[in-house]
């Protein structure tokens, strides 16, 4: 059983003008018919309860719930798939977004890459703009081990640049999830870094404002 807690110091309770952060699980395990839970969404969830006593506007995201379909080169503004353009705009209107990423087989899982290509669109359209594009975002690596997870740091950092996002706090990375008290400080590092992204969020809106 994962234990409730987080550092002390990761947060601080009060009223934040215009924030949203977006939590985005990319795990499609388990598969129909299995009940293995996903380290991914075990994690993120955890983490994301214990912020959210703080910082309460926190949206959540699963592609295994979206189930989009594989990037084809379209356009996602004109993708015959509604869910597309959903969580295209889910994602353009979050302030920051938080990322639950799984690594296999040397790299960022599948799914995700497939999922950002899709909400994006070709590069190479004309005007063509990542929902990303602007956001601030904090992320959770989980590798099925310690190769692929340290591939995938190095990996997603270079897809976010490309999408126009920045990095707002160092990944959180977890080698073996079922490892002895890494699943604990995996979700304390994410509060901490969610926390930090929230607040930062809310000072640019309260300046701007």
């Amino acid at each position: 059983m994962i234990a409730d807690t987080a550092p002390a110091s990761a947060i601080t309770p009060g009223t934040l003008p215009d924030l949203r952060l977006l939590a985005i699980c990319g795990s499609m395990k388990p598969a129909p018919g299995q009940d293995q839970p996903s380290a991914c969404r075990t994690l993120l969830h955890a983490a994301m309860g214990i912020v959210g006593r703080a910082f309460p506007a926190i949206d959540l995201m699963d592609l295994r719930d979206e189930a989009l379909p594989p990037f084809q080169g379209l356009d996602p503004m004109d993708h015959p798939h509604p869910g597309v353009r959903h969580c295209h705009a889910r994602i353009a209107a979050a302030s920051g977004l938080v990322l639950s990423v799984p690594a296999y087989w040397g790299g960022v899982g599948g799914t995700f890459k497939s999922f950002v290509e899709t909400v994006s669109g070709p590069a190479y359209s004309a005007g063509a703009r990542s929902p990303f594009a602007g956001r601030p975002v904090v992320a959770l690596i989980v590798g099925a081990d310690a190769a692929s997870a340290a591939a995938a740091a190095e990996q997603l950092p270079v897809i976010l640049h490309c999408l126009g996002a920045r990095q707002a706090e160092p990944f959180v990375v977890v080698d073996d999830p079922a490892a002895a008290g890494m699943a604990q400080r995996a979700i304390q590092g994410l509060v901490v870094a969610t926390a930090s992204l929230a607040r930062d969020v809310a000072t640019a809106a309260t300046v701007a404002s």
